[in-house]
């Protein structure tokens, strides 16, 4: 029964066609800024293009400009977008902690996923940027001004759905990448990873001791929905319902994860980056890694996992003191992570465009 609803819901037929298929808009906006010799990266209006109600620069080609205007159609829910920024801010560094230790580790046991990644050398060779543009990006969409004229939601969003593009068009001209890997980034990559940012990271609050209802967990992820239709993940990719999403995540996970050596690689240098950073606890970070990640995923990308440091901090009382860490006045708590995410320079913008693959 549980399998046959997965196959009606997410049919394989489908999931196969959605690796193959990016996304159309930023494909072709890419496409030709590359073939027209523009260069967003060293850009400086593009690079200073960071709050929503900046205007669009005149000296944008014609089909950049047209990629931003898009930005404008899209209907935002008010509702549902403050019932999101609302819960970000409840959880705000619990979420971060997540992102670092639980979604972006989870990520890499896509095999392929891990695979595009693996061609950029400064991912690898440096897990602290990854990290914080990642933290960057989800502080800049999660914030309760996100997507007004004064937050930057729209503007991260479209520059972010750009590099996927940029990263597509070369390793489609490359000789690394081949038809039967299906097309890098595609839209059953983009699925799992805007699940990643929403259901996933609702678990990893859950594993830290908090309670999440499922009104709660359904409007998250109704929330992340709205930013996944922003960066091109087409709608049926898009689950609805806490159901659906875990349907989804379940159908993803089977198709794509297993071990492979890029997502070792991956997880290897953001376990060294996160180990010599100071932690809100004093127990090693790769059990609070093993613990959210689960013994089946730390076994696709290679980490540690020991069931008895597991056992004895999936104890409850060890939850509670994790979740005691953290501040308990959450307006305080936003207010520091905004000192540190919102203060950035001009130069300092959340994933550069890429213009090779070792970029």
């Amino acid at each position: 029964m549980h399998v046959q609803s997965q196959e009606i819901k997410y049919p394989n037929s489908a999931l196969n066609l959605a690796r193959k298929t990016g996304d159309s808009l930023a494909d072709k906006t890419v496409k030709d800024l590359f073939e027209n010799g523009f260069n967003p990266l060293s850009n400086e209006s593009y690079n200073k293009l960071i709050f929503n109600h900046q205007s669009i620069p005149d000296e944008f080609p014609k089909s950049l400009k047209h990629f931003f205007a898009s930005f404008r159609d899209y209907q935002i829910d008010e509702k549902l977008a403050q019932r999101g920024a609302d819960f970000y801010v409840e959880h705000a560094s619990a979420i971060m902690l997540c992102l670092g230790m639980l979604s972006l580790p989870y990520c890499y046991a896509a095999a392929e996923g891990a695979k595009v990644l693996s061609f950029s050398k400064r991912i690898y060779e440096q897990p602290e940027k990854r990290l914080t543009e990642t933290a960057e990006f989800v502080f800049d969409v999660c914030s309760p001004e996100a997507f007004t004229s004064q937050g930057k939601g729209f503007i991260s969003i479209a520059k972010v759905r750009l590099m996927h593009a940029a990263i597509r068009y070369h390793l489609l001209k490359s000789d690394k990448w081949n038809d039967e890997q299906g097309t890098p980034v595609n839209q059953e990559d983009m699925a799992g990873t805007n699940l990643s940012f929403s259901l996933i990271a609702i678990r990893g609050l859950r594993k830290l001791g908090y309670t999440v209802s499922a009104d709660q967990s359904q409007n998250y992820i109704q929330f992340w929905n709205l930013i996944g239709k922003m960066l091109g993940v087409h709608s049926e990719w898009l689950p609805g319902t806490n159901h659906e999403a875990f349907i989804l995540e379940q159908k993803i996970k089977n198709r794509n994860f297993r071990k492979s050596v890029e997502g070792e690689m991956l997880a290897l240098n953001l376990q060294n980056y996160i180990k010599s950073q100071p932690l809100p606890f004093n127990f090693p970070s790769e059990t609070m890694m093993s613990y959210l990640l689960g013994e089946d995923i730390c076994k696709m990308i290679a980490l540690p996992y020991d069931n008895l440091q597991v056992d004895l901090l999936s104890n409850i009382k060890n939850l509670n003191a994790i979740k005691n860490v953290f501040p308990s006045n959450h307006k305080k708590e936003f207010i520091n992570l905004k000192k540190q995410f919102g203060e950035r320079n001009f130069q300092n913008v959340p994933f550069k465009f890429l213009t090779q693959l070792e970029g």
